[in-house]
């Protein structure tokens, strides 16, 4: 027994670096889907950024001398090309060519006996398609769907290999095997029409197995094209059309093949139940009696989950403006304030230092969204994007109800002038040069780090374009508003100001918040129960499941109860008849 034991380990180190001779280059084919993100959203900084590192994680790969190799290297010379003159169909095609050519460089590298995995799907399918066939010509139902189980879990264990060989083949199987579930699961079976599936079915098998060229058929199938069919299904459904709307469910899963990949990479879940339900909705359609209330309800369920998965692009122009011109116009009112008290306390001989301490603040948030940008670059390049973009987020909506509720005590201009007297006095007070400048310091650096951190939730989902023309268009405005602040400082409403700005605050809170929720959400990190009777409404970051709609529900609530309370206080008289301070 010693000695089998010993003989095992033995072989299992001999074939171990082997085993371990397969090269992986998932990293590669990583940075080119990130890449085309970021070049479809114009992002041409980030894809710039992808496309170097490409370069270097292939030359730090171990690389043959073959023409398979020296094609990579071709393309990824062409793709930093093409990125030069931010062409995007060009850099696209270029991009695609990249991927292309992995995936030959990979198959090179890591051989496949294409003829051996062709014997295995025969040998396993074989027996199992003559039974289905045998079942349905002796229109025994029962065994017709027992086959069919056994036809879809040696499925389930072998699809990977059609459809790494054979895309056009994986999807003739796939479509006919959905067609047969369809027949399968009427109430009135129609064996006829049951038994030319299968030899159809059997027929595109054995065209897989003699390895029958295929040509794939060019299309622009999208998540949109499955949407769209499911919308057009409904309407049928609604009218009474059942045989339009089992038609439009049958175009589903022809369309399926060639988009199921986005599902099943963005929504696991998702891909198994579309893959399950489609089939069983058709054919519930096709039997007397169906609840066409019920399917319609379901068919417009699966709709609002694949369009759920297309919403990503959620942040525009004016979200990054209102960002920058919140925390910029906060800071620039605390400075401008401490400037016109000088002025009243005549020490205008002072503000020099108020502005050394705003110009240090810049320098170190400067400091800060250098760092963050970086950690961020790295952190964000791989398949944890959506998951940083929620986690953050949800970090930057903590911190804006915090400001939200610190803006709404500020609303009150007694409160305001108190607060500032408060602070500028206590410095001058102390006759401190240096306790004025770190007033001015702070207002600018704590505003300048909260910009930062609500941006690191919002990039992910906003172009490089976009974010910079918000930033400069606030500048612009912040600029504006800061010459007539200081110039007509004694003269500002500050209160209507805070109102304002509370406002916007809370409406970025729920918008980031229900944002972050839906990126989770995408990557299963959190469970998506649907509310079909509410629609998507992108531009406030409102999307119609439980998980999403409780804490926005929370946040609202939160928001209400401090404006109550606080004005509450606002209005509570003092022992001389006057208003407290907020």
């Amino acid at each position: 027994m010693k000695k089998l034991v010993f003989l095992g380990l033995c072989l299992f180190m001999f074939f171990q670096p082997i085993a371990d001779a397969e090269e992986d280059y998932s990293d590669l084919f990583i940075l080119v889907g990130d890449a085309i993100m970021k070049v479809k959203a114009d992002d041409w900084e980030s894809a710039g950024k992808l496309a170097a590192e490409l370069d270097q994680s292939w030359q730090q790969a171990e690389i043959t001398d073959s023409r398979e190799a020296k094609k990579v290297s071709r393309t990824i010379s062409a793709l930093t090309e093409a990125l030069e003159g931010h062409e995007k169909e060009e850099t696209l095609q270029a991009l695609s060519n990249v991927s292309h050519a992995l995936v030959d460089f990979e198959k090179k590298q890591n051989p496949v006996d294409k003829e051996k995995q062709r014997e295995e799907v025969k040998n396993a399918f074989n027996p199992i398609l003559k039974d289905l066939s045998a079942a349905i010509t002796e229109e025994n139902a029962e065994e017709a769907s027992n086959q069919y189980k056994n036809l879809l879990a040696m499925w389930n264990r072998k699809e990977k290999i059609v459809r790494d060989q054979s895309i056009p083949h994986y999807g003739k199987i796939e479509t006919q095997m959905g067609f047969l579930r369809i027949a399968l699961t009427q109430d009135e079976k129609d064996f006829a029409e049951m038994k030319g599936i299968s030899d159809s079915l059997s027929a595109a098998f054995g065209e897989f197995v003699s390895g029958k060229e295929v040509k794939a058929e060019k299309n622009n199938y999208s998540l949109q094209t499955l949407a769209g069919i499911l919308e057009e299904v409904s309407q049928a459904v609604e009218s009474g059309r059942t045989d339009e709307a089992v038609a439009g469910l049958e175009q589903f899963l022809t369309v399926w093949p060639s988009v199921e990949g986005d599902v099943r990479t963005r929504n696991g879940s998702l891909y198994t139940t579309l893959e399950s339900e489609i089939p069983v909705l058709a054919g519930k359609l096709s039997s007397s009696g169906a609840d066409l209330d019920a399917i319609q309800k379901k068919v417009l369920e699966h709709k609002q989950s694949i369009e759920l998965l297309q919403e990503k692009q959620n942040y525009t122009f004016w979200d990054a403006a209102l960002i920058m011109l919140r925390e910029g116009m906060e800071a620039l009112l605390i400075v401008s304030a401490l400037i016109a008290f000088l002025n009243k306390a005549n020490a205008r001989d002072q503000q020099r230092w108020i502005w050394a301490g705003a110009a240090g603040g810049i320098i170190m948030s400067s400091a800060a969204a250098v760092f963050i940008s970086q950690v961020f670059s790295s952190a964000t390049a791989g398949a944890n994007r959506e998951v940083i973009e929620g986690v953050t987020g949800i970090i930057a909506v903590v911190m804006m109800i915090g400001v939200g509720i610190w803006l709404h005590q500020k609303s009150n201009m007694k409160a305001w002038n108190q607060y500032i007297e408060k602070q500028l006095g206590s410095a001058l007070s102390k006759g401190s040069i240096i306790s004025m400048s770190l007033i001015s310091f702070l207002s600018i650096f704590r505003e300048g780090a909260e910009t930062i951190i609500f941006y690191a939730g919002m990039a992910p989902s906003i172009s490089t374009g976009n974010l910079l023309a918000g930033i400069g268009a606030a500048v612009v405005i912040l600029s504006l508003f800061a010459f007539l602040f200081i110039r007509y400082s004694k003269r500002i409403a500050f209160g209507i100001y805070f109102k304002i700005a509370t406002a916007l605050i809370y409406f970025l809170a729920f918008k980031i918040l229900g944002v972050s929720i839906h990126a989770l959400q995408i990557t299963n990190k959190l469970e998506t129960t649907q509310i079909s009777s509410l629609p998507i409404i992108n531009w406030m970051g409102f999307y119609p499941t439980w998980e999403s709609l409780i804490p926005q529900l929370v946040l609202i609530l939160i928001f209400v109860i401090t404006s109550v309370i606080l004005n509450r206080q606002n209005n509570k008289p003092d022992m001389k008849g006057s208003f407290s301070k907020a």
